[in-house]
C-alpha cells in the first residue's frame, strides 16, 4: 500500500488493536444500537471525498461547520501521513485487511484502478453527477445497516473475498478515497498525479459523457413513479450515495430500496407505503443524510413539505365504484386533506391537493382490495412548501 508504515511487532500490534475497535464502534454506529439515530451519519459523514464531490455536484456547501469538519479534519491529516486514516481509521481497510495474512497472494487485479475512479468521480461531478461515488468505503461500510440493499450492499463480500486472494485489492488498486490520501500529501501528491496522468484523461474521458447520459439510460419503471424522502433535492438520484442511512433510521420502515427504471435510479431509496405512513412528527431521514441528497429539514419544516398528492382512482374505489360507506382514508389522514363529496346516501372521499401532503396515510390504510388499493400518492418534483398550515 502507498504510504505504508514500517512499524515494529509491538506498533503493529498496538495498530491492529485499534483498527478493531474502531471497526466494531463503526459496526455498532452502522448496524444500530441504543444510540441516537443520527450517529448513523457518522461514519459516511467522514469522507472529504464524498464532501466535496457533493458540493461540487449541488453547487452548495451542504454540509455545514458541524459535519464538515471531521471529513475536513481527515484531509488535513492526508496532507502530512498520506493514507494514516486507511491504516488506523477505515473500518472498511480493517475488514479487509483480516484475511492478510492467509491471502494466496494472486494478482486478481494487476492493473491499479483508483485514480480512474477517482477522476471519473471528480469530472461528472462537476455536471451535477457524481458517478461512481457509490464507490466511497464508508458510504459502502454503513450499507451493512440496511439488510434490503442486497445489491449495492455485495461489494462489500464479494471485495472481501478477492482479499483472500489478492491482499487489500480493494485498498490498494480500487479505493478512490485512499487515492485522494495519496494525491493531496505533500510529499507523494505531485508524483502520483504525473504517474496516472493517463488515468487522469481517461477519468474525464469517461466521467462527463458519464454525467450526460446515465440519467437518459434505462427505461421508467412501470407503475407509479418513486416518492422520495421529505427534503429530497431535485437531483435526489443522481447525487445519493445509496449508503441507506435514511433506511435505517426510518421508524416506519417505509423507506425501502428501489428495484428497476433508470440507471440514475438504480438502489435509490423511496417510499412505500404499503405497511405505514411518513410520520407526521418524524424528520429522522433529513437528520442522517450526509450527502445533503436529503435536506436537513426540523420538525416544522417538515410537517409544511409535500412530497407528493395523493389521488383516488374511483373505478376501484369502494364508495365511488360501489356504492359501499368507508371514508378509512379519511379517518386516518393526519393532515384532514380528504374532503367527502355526498352522493346520494353515500359519502364519497376527494382529495384536497392545497393541504395533501403526500405522507401516504391514506394509501397505508385503503381497505380496497378487489382491484387493488384505490388511492396512491403521486410524487412532487420538485418537493413544495406548503406555506399556509397552521
Amino acid at each position: 500500500m502507498n504510504g505504508a508504515y514500517r512499524l515494529m511487532p509491538k506498533a503493529r500490534s498496538f495498530r491492529l488493536a485499534v483498527r478493531l475497535l474502531i471497526l466494531a464502534v463503526a459496526l455498532f454506529f452502522a448496524i444500530g444500537g441504543p444510540l441516537p439515530v443520527w450517529m448513523e451519519r457518522v461514519v459516511p459523514a467522514l469522507s472529504p471525498l464524498v464532501l466535496f464531490a457533493e458540493s461540487i455536484a449541488q453547487r452548495t456547501w451542504y454540509a455545514g461547520i458541524f459535519w464538515a469538519l471531521p471529513p475536513l479534519a481527515v484531509l488535513v491529516l492526508a496532507l502530512f501521513n498520506g493514507r494514516f486514516f486507511c491504516q488506523w481509521i477505515c473500518p472498511l481497510g480493517t475488514l479487509y485487511s483480516l484475511p492478510q495474512k492467509i491471502s494466496l497472494k494472486k494478482k486478481v487485479l494487476p492493473v491499479r484502478l483508483n485514480a480512474l475512479i477517482f477522476w471519473i468521480i471528480i469530472s461528472s461531478s462537476i455536471l451535477g453527477l457524481p458517478a461512481l461515488l457509490l464507490l466511497d468505503p464508508l458510504s459502502t461500510f454503513s450499507r451493512l445497516g440496511a439488510w434490503s440493499a442486497w445489491v449495492p450492499g455485495l461489494l462489500i463480500p464479494i471485495f472481501l473475498l478477492l482479499s483472500f486472494f489478492q491482499s487489500q485489492v480493494w485498498c490498494t488498486h480500487l479505493c478512490p478515497l485512499g487515492y485522494s490520501f495519496d494525491l493531496v500529501n505533500l510529499k507523494t501528491g505531485k508524483a502520483v498525479f504525473n504517474r496516472d496522468r493517463r488515468q487522469f484523461l481517461a477519468g474525464i474521458g469517461i466521467g462527463i459523457p458519464a454525467a450526460l447520459l446515465l440519467p437518459k439510460i434505462g427505461k421508467k419503471p412501470g407503475g407509479k413513479p418513486s416518492v422520495l424522502p421529505p427534503g429530497a433535492t431535485e437531483k435526489f438520484a443522481e447525487t445519493c450515495t445509496r449508503c441507506y442511512a435514511c433506511v435505517s433510521a426510518c421508524p416506519a420502515d417505509i423507506i425501502r430500496v428501489k428495484s428497476g427504471g433508470r440507471v440514475a435510479e438504480l438502489s435509490m431509496p423511496e417510499l412505500r407505503f404499503e405497511t405505514g405512513a411518513c410520520e407526521e412528527s418524524c424528520n429522522l431521514c433529513s437528520q442522517v443524510c450526509p450527502t445533503g441528497a436529503i435536506r436537513t429539514l426540523s420538525q416544522d419544516q417538515k410537517w409544511r413539505t409535500q412530497i407528493g398528492i395523493a389521488k383516488v382512482e374511483k373505478e376501484k374505489c369502494l364508495a365511488w365504484a360501489d356504492n359501499e360507506y368507508c371514508m378509512v382514508c379519511d379517518e386516518f389522514c393526519p393532515y384532514n386533506a380528504i374532503k367527502i363529496i355526498e352522493r346520494g346516501d353515500v359519502a364519497c372521499p376527494e382529495i384536497d391537493p392545497e393541504i395533501c401532503r403526500g405522507c401516504g396515510a391514506c394509501e397505508s390504510a385503503c381497505p380496497a382490495m378487489r382491484a387493488g388499493k384505490a388511492i396512491f400518492v403521486h410524487p412532487l418534483k420538485p418537493q413544495q412548501k406548503i406555506t399556509g398550515a397552521t
